[in-house]
């Protein structure tokens, strides 16, 4: 038995190790060796099956260990688990579609495809819902003009934006912290543009309209109700 992490469980559990190999090399050259071993886990609670991949080299410190499919750092929200673009239409599959490529990058430590992700999902987002004006400058302004964001979230919207740039055109590859705020505020934009929006539209229809406001005075007081 050995301690890994689940996707499924969402944490460190106990592991049956159905199966190990391992492999050794030595390279008198560079005076060097190392190992290889790779081991088929079972979770104990779940019973998900992944490889476990640790490499050895002599010339490092601590050994390298990578997990098949891959550790998820950031769990996806519970909202977007399922079908997304059934809650929301088929006219905006797009959303969920590429929410789903932003967490893959995530979850495979590729920081500069979620960020230009992120990019394109909050590009997308804005078209949809004020065509494409030619610039971001412009779709940002009617997007803000639409209400869809505040004056703040505008500010906020562009500063996204302009890291998402960076990760295309200045090869600036963004920390895992700045690559979290990135996805917290378009998950952020979806949920107030989609869900939010159909939740309140929803609210409306169910909540009964106000009754008739009641005369000045009281049959039975004989009074004016003053």
């Amino acid at each position: 038995m050995t301690k890994a992490y689940c996707n499924a469980c969402g944490g460190e559990r106990n592991h049956d190790i159905l199966h190990s190999e391992e492999t050794r090399w030595e390279d008198d050259e560079w005076h060097a060796f190392g190992s290889d071993t790779y081991e088929t886990l079972r979770c104990c609670g779940c019973e998900a099956i992944k490889l476990r991949h640790t490499s050895y080299l002599s010339v490092r410190d601590d050994p390298v260990v990578s997990y098949f499919p891959a550790s998820i750092s950031r769990p996806r929200p519970e909202l977007f688990k399922e079908p997304f673009w059934v809650i929301i239409g088929n006219e905006n599959r797009f959303v969920g579609d590429l929410l789903r490529e932003i967490y893959v990058a995530l979850q495979h430590d590729l920081p500069s495809l979620a960020a230009m992700g992120v990019r394109s999902l909050l590009e997308k987002i804005m078209i949809s819902k004020t065509g494409d004006l030619g610039s971001f400058a412009k779709n940002i302004a009617k997007f803000q003009e639409l209400g869809y964001v505040s004056r703040i979230q505008r500010e906020r919207l562009e500063t996204i934006l302009d890291a998402g740039h960076a990760a295309i055109h200045r090869e600036v590859t963004p920390s895992k912290e700045d690559l979290i705020t990135l996805v917290d505020f378009v998950e952020h934009i979806v949920v107030t543009v989609y869900l939010h929006e159909m939740k309140v539209s929803s609210l409306k229809l169910s909540v009964p309209p106000r009754a008739s406001a009641s005369k000045s005075s009281h049959p039975e007081s004989g009074g004016t109700g003053e």
